[in-house]
C-alpha cells in the first residue's frame, strides 16, 4: 500500500521556542522555562490523513508538562477544558470521538485557526470508528504512512493527477489563511454541528452486506442532506438545537444558520459553505421523524391517520380512554388569531407536504372541498360590533391566509388535534364550523353534552345546526347537545342581556371556568408567526403543528401541579359561595324561594331552545326612561299622529334647550370655582365657553321662531335684564367669588332661554303652545332620571376610590393623587345635583302634580354624603313609586338566583 505524502511549509522568519526544564528537590519536582536555540528548518503542515506514522523530530514544539503526549505541540484545542496544546498525533488520537472541537495551529508567531481534518482525522463508518478492512486505501500498517513513504502517492492523489486536477494542498482554495474548513474539495464532507460548520473526510464501510451511505450516517448520528451521494450532513444535536431555538425563541432557519456561520468564522462568515436550504429541508424531515417516534410509529410500518401525530389533553373526558361516555361534559373554547398570516406561495407546484392533516392543522383537500361548497353568508352582528363577525368581509389580496382559528379544551388549555383551520377572508362562520366539527370527532364517541365558548357565540350559535345540516361534509351527532357560552372577559363587551344568557356563571356543569384560556395559547404561536409568514404552505403548517404539539406537551407535564392548585382554589370558592347562599336563603321568604326555584328550573330547561329564558337573572322591573328615550317616544308619536306643521321637530328643539340649560349650569359651576384671582388661561377658557354658549343660544332662539312665532321676542331674556335664578349645590370647598366681579360685559350662562317652563303656563296658553308644555314635562322627567343615575354612578365611584386608593395610600404623593380623584368626582356630583335641582324647579313651573313631585323629591347637600341610611334616590331606578317594595323584592330575587348559580357546580 502506498502512503500519503506530507505537505510542508517553511516559516518566513526564525522563531524561538521555550521548554520546561525540570529540577528535582527533596519532595517535589520544580522547574523553569528556558529558551531553546533558534531554528529555521521546515515545519511539516497538517497531513491529509492520520499522522500516526509522522516522525516526531520534525514537530514544532517538544513536550512540556502542560502538553499532552510526548511529541511536539502544534495544535491548541478550544473545545477541551483548559485549551491544552497537542502534538499532531495526540490531537488526532484525543479527538477521534470529539470531531467537532475547534483547534488552532501554531504558525511560528501566533495560533492560526485550523480544523481537525488537517491533523489527519478520518471518520470511518461501520466499524466503530476503525478503518474498514475492505477499503482499498487501508493497509496492514494503518491509514497513513511513515516519513519514509513521503515520496509515494496515494491512490486518490494519483487519480486526481490523472484527471488533471491539482492535489489537495493548503493553497488549493482561494481563501484567506486561518480558514477552519476545507472548501472546494470533492473528497470532503461538510458536517453542520451546533458548534459550527466543519469539513471532514468520511470513509464508508465497503464490506459485503454493508448498509447504504445514508444508513451508515444515520447510525453515527448524522442526518444526510441527500440520500444518494451525501456530501453534507447535519448532526442530530444541531437539528435538536435548531428545533428548540425555533420553539422557545422563534428563530428562523436563516437566522440560525447565520449564527452557525459566524460561530465558524467571526471575520469572514460569508466564506463558510452555505447550507441554509439543506437545513430547512432536513429540519422538516427531522420534525416528522421525531413526531413519528413519539407517537408510536418507530417500530411499526403503519399509515398515520389524521391527528395521529398530535398530543391531546389527558384530563379531558375521552370515552373508552379515561371516562365513561355519559359521565362528563366536554368543554371547548373557540377563537381566531389574526397574527398568523401567510403570504401566497411563489412556486406552489413544487411544495411537498409531509404531515397533511396528521397534526393540528386540518387536511388540505377536504377543507378546500368544504370551502368550495359552503355558503358565505354576509351576516352582520345583532349584538355589538365585534371584529370576529364583521371582519369576515375583509379581503387581503396579498395573503393566502389572513389568520388561523380552531378549538382548545376550555379547562386545561390544550389544542384539539386536527381542529385548526386557515382563514381566507377573516374569521368567517364557515371556517369555524369546520374546525368545531373536526374537534367533536376527536375521541368524542359517546359524548352527549358539549359546552362551547366563543367570543361571538350569541350570533354564531343561532344557525349552527342549519349550516351543518346543509353541508355534505360536516356533521355533528344528533344526540349531542351543544351549549353556547361566552368568555367572562369578552361577554362584558356585549349587550347587557348577553351576560346572563352566555356567561359561564349561569351554565350548570360549567364550574369554575372563564372561557378565555385560548387567548393565552396564541402567545407561543405568535413567536414563530413572523418567520412562518413567508414559508411554503406545507412548511408553515408543519411549524405550527410542532409548536402546538410542544405547547400541549408542556401543559401535560405541568398539569398535575396546575390541577391541584385549581382544585384547592375551587374548594375554597365553593365553601365561600355556599356560606353566602345559605345566609341569604335563611332570611328569604320560603314561599318566594319556592317560586324562584321553579323559575330557575324552567329557565335551564328552556335555555337550549331559547337563551332569553335566562333573563330571569336580570331585574325584570322597567327602568326609569332617560331623556333620549323620552325624545324618541315623542318623535314616534308625532309620526304616528300627524299634527300641525309647526309641531314637527318640537321635541328635538326642546331637548336642545335642555342641553343648553345644562351647559349654563356647568359654566356657572366652572366660574364659581375660579376664585378671586383667576389666571389669564382660566379667564380665556371661560370667555371661550361663553362665546360658544352664546352662539348656541342664538341659533336655538332662531330655530324657536318656528314654534313660538313672534311671541319669542316677548320671552324673558330677550332685550331685557333677566337672570336665571339658580341654586348651585357645591360639594367641594371652593371659592365663592361673585360672578359680577368677572371682567365680562355679558353673561350668557345667566340668560333665561324661552322654554315653556320659563314663559309660564299663562303665556303658553295665550300663544297656543300647550302641547310644548306637555312635551317639556315629559322631557324633564327623563332629564331628572339621567341626573339621578349619574349621581348614583359618581357616588359609587367615590366609594370605590376611598376604599381602593385613599385608604391604602402610603405616601404623601399617593394620598394627594387619591384626593385629587375624590375632588374630581365631587365636582361631577355637584354639576349633576345642580342640574337636578334646576330640573325639579322647572317641573314645578310646568304644573307637575303631587305624585310626580313626591317621586322627584328635593335634593339637599347632606343627602350626597355618607349616611347610615340610603337617600331616597337610590330606590328610584325603577318606574314604580318610591314608596313601593317591588324594587326591593326584585333585588332579593335576583340576588338569590345569582348566589345560587355561584353555589351550584
Amino acid at each position: 500500500m502506498k502512503g500519503s505524502r506530507l505537505q510542508e511549509w517553511t516559516p518566513r522568519q526564525k522563531y524561538a521556542v521555550v521548554e520546561w526544564q525540570k529540577s528535582y528537590r527533596t519532595r517535589k519536582v520544580v522547574g523553569k522555562w528556558v529558551e531553546r536555540p533558534m531554528i529555521s528548518q521546515s515545519v511539516p503542515a497538517t497531513p491529509t490523513k492520520s499522522a500516526s506514522k509522522q516522525p516526531s523530530h520534525n514537530m514544532l514544539h517538544h513536550g512540556g508538562d502542560d502538553i499532552l503526549g510526548e511529541l511536539d505541540g502544534v495544535y491548541k484545542c478550544h473545545g477541551c477544558f483548559g485549551e491544552p496544546l497537542y502534538c499532531t498525533s495526540c490531537c488526532r488520537t484525543q479527538h477521534q470521538r470529539l470531531l467537532f472541537h475547534r483547534v488552532s495551529q501554531w504558525t511560528g508567531s501566533f495560533f492560526e485557526k485550523s480544523c481537525l481534518v488537517k491533523s489527519g482525522i478520518v471518520i470511518w463508518l461501520g466499524h466503530d470508528g476503525k478503518p474498514c478492512p475492505w477499503d482499498d486505501d487501508v493497509g496492514d500498517s494503518g491509514v497513513f504512512t511513515t516519513a519514509e513513504e513521503e515520496a509515494n502517492t496515494t491512490d486518490m492523489e494519483s487519480t486526481s493527477e490523472e484527471d488533471g486536477t491539482a492535489p489537495f494542498s493548503k493553497d488549493t482554495d482561494d481563501l484567506p489563511t486561518g480558514v477552519p474548513f476545507i472548501k472546494g474539495n470533492s473528497s470532503m464532507t461538510t458536517i453542520v454541528d451546533k458548534s459550527g460548520v466543519h469539513t471532514h473526510m468520511v470513509k464508508y464501510c465497503t464490506c459485503p452486506g454493508a448498509g447504504a451511505a445514508d444508513i451508515q450516517l444515520f447510525k453515527m448520528g448524522l442526518f444526510p442532506a441527500s440520500f444518494l451521494e451525501p456530501k453534507t450532513a447535519f448532526t442530530f444535536d444541531v437539528l435538536n438545537d435548531f428545533l428548540l431555538d425555533n420553539l422557545e425563541c422563534g428563530t428562523s432557519a436563516m437566522n440560525y444558520y447565520s449564527k452557525l456561520r459566524r460561530m465558524t468564522m467571526t471575520v469572514f462568515p460569508h466564506l463558510v459553505p452555505d447550507r441554509y436550504r439543506e437545513l430547512m429541508r432536513v429540519a422538516r424531515q427531522w420534525r416528522k421523524l421525531k413526531l413519528l417516534k413519539r407517537n408510536g410509529f418507530g417500530h411499526e410500518e403503519k399509515e398515520a391517520k389524521p391527528s395521529d401525530l398530535a398530543l391531546f389533553c389527558p384530563a379531558c373526558p375521552q370515552p373508552g380512554i379515561n371516562t365513561p361516555s355519559w359521565l362528563y361534559t366536554r368543554s371547548l373554547v373557540m377563537d381566531g388569531n389574526f397574527k398568523a398570516e401567510h403570504l401566497h406561495a411563489v412556486n406552489p407546484g413544487d411544495e411537498v407536504s409531509l404531515m397533511d392533516g396528521r397534526g393540528f392543522m386540518v387536511g388540505d383537500a377536504l377543507y378546500k372541498e368544504h370551502l368550495a361548497v359552503a355558503q358565505d353568508t354576509m351576516q352582520r352582528s345583532e349584538c355589538n360590533n365585534h371584529r370576529a363577525v364583521n371582519q369576515a368581509n375583509a379581503s387581503h389580496h396579498r395573503l393566502e391566509a389572513t389568520g388561523i382559528g380552531g378549538c382548545a379544551c376550555a379547562r386545561h388549555g390544550c389544542f384539539v388535534p386536527h381542529a385548526m383551520v386557515d382563514f381566507q377572508k377573516g374569521e368567517r362562520q364557515m371556517n369555524m364550523d369546520y374546525a368545531l366539527c373536526q374537534a367533536l370527532k376527536i375521541n368524542a364517541n359517546g359524548i352527549r353534552r358539549v359546552l362551547t365558548f366563543y367570543d361571538v357565540n350569541c350570533q354564531y350559535h343561532k344557525r349552527l345546526r342549519d349550516r351543518i345540516a346543509d353541508s355534505p361534509i360536516m356533521e355533528i351527532p344528533k344526540e349531542m347537545k351543544i351549549i353556547p357560552g361566552i368568555g367572562l372577559w369578552h361577554v362584558h363587551g356585549h349587550q347587557d342581556s348577553c351576560y346572563v344568557r352566555y356567561a359561564s356563571n349561569f351554565i350548570k356543569g360549567a364550574g369554575r371556568i372563564d372561557g378565555e384560556i385560548m387567548e393565552t395559547l396564541w402567545a407561543p404561536l405568535n413567536i414563530i408567526s413572523p418567520a412562518a409568514r413567508g414559508m411554503g404552505t406545507p412548511h408553515r403548517k408543519e411549524c405550527l403543528d410542532y409548536q402546538m404539539n410542544d405547547c400541549n406537551f408542556m401543559k401535560m407535564i405541568r398539569m398535575s401541579k396546575s390541577l391541584c392548585k385549581k382544585y384547592n382554589k375551587a374548594v375554597r370558592g365553593t365553601a365561600d359561595s355556599k356560606l353566602a347562599f345559605e345566609m341569604l336563603d335563611e332570611t328569604a321568604d320560603p314561599v318566594k324561594v319556592q317560586e324562584w326555584e321553579a323559575q330557575e328550573r324552567a329557565a335551564h330547561q328552556r335555555r337550549r331552545r331559547d337563551p332569553t329564558a335566562m333573563d330571569i337573572y336580570e331585574v325584570q322591573l322597567q327602568k326609569a326612561p332617560t331623556r333620549k328615550q323620552q325624545e324618541i317616544r315623542l318623535l314616534a308619536e308625532q309620526g304616528q299622529h300627524p299634527g300641525p306643521i309647526r309641531q314637527r321637530g318640537a321635541a328635538t328643539w326642546l331637548a336642545e334647550g335642555l342641553t343648553i340649560e345644562e351647559a349654563q349650569v356647568t359654566l356657572q359651576m366652572a366660574i364659581r370655582r375660579l376664585g378671586g384671582r383667576p389666571t389669564d388661561t382660566q379667564q380665556l377658557r371661560i370667555a371661550r365657553g361663553r362665546d360658544i354658549l352664546q352662539r348656541d343660544i342664538d341659533r336655538w332662539r332662531q330655530a324657536g321662531l318656528a314654534f313660538l312665532g313672534d311671541s319669542i321676542g316677548d320671552a324673558p331674556g330677550d332685550g331685557e335684564e333677566c337672570n336665571m335664578d339658580l341654586d348651585l349645590i357645591m360639594l367641594e370647598e371652593g371659592s365663592d367669588a361673585g360672578i359680577e366681579n368677572q371682567p365680562s360685559s355679558y353673561h350668557p350662562e345667566m340668560t333665561v332661554i324661552p322654554l315653556p317652563s320659563n314663559l309660564g303656563l299663562d303665556t303658553c296658553t295665550a300663544i297656543s303652545v300647550d302641547d310644548l308644555v306637555k312635551q317639556e314635562l315629559i322631557l324633564r322627567q327623563g332629564q331628572a332620571n339621567d341626573a339621578l343615575q349619574n349621581i348614583r354612578v359618581h357616588l359609587a365611584d367615590k366609594a370605590v376610590i376611598f376604599r381602593k386608593t385613599v385608604r391604602v395610600a402610603k405616601s404623601q404623593a399617593t394620598s394627594t393623587r387619591a384626593w385629587a380623584q375624590v375632588h374630581s368626582v365631587d365636582r361631577a356630583v355637584s354639576i349633576q345635583a345642580s342640574i337636578y335641582s334646576q330640573c325639579r324647579k322647572q317641573l314645578c313651573k310646568l304644573g307637575a302634580n303631587d305624585t310626580l313631585l313626591r317621586r322627584y323629591q328635593a335634593l339637599v347637600k347632606e343627602q350626597l354624603k355618607v349616611n347610615n341610611t340610603l337617600p331616597w334616590f337610590w330606590s328610584l331606578d325603577v318606574a314604580g313609586d318610591s314608596e313601593s317594595n317591588d324594587w326591593l323584592n326584585e333585588f332579593y330575587r335576583v340576588h338569590w338566583l345569582r348566589a345560587k348559580a355561584l353555589k351550584d357546580p
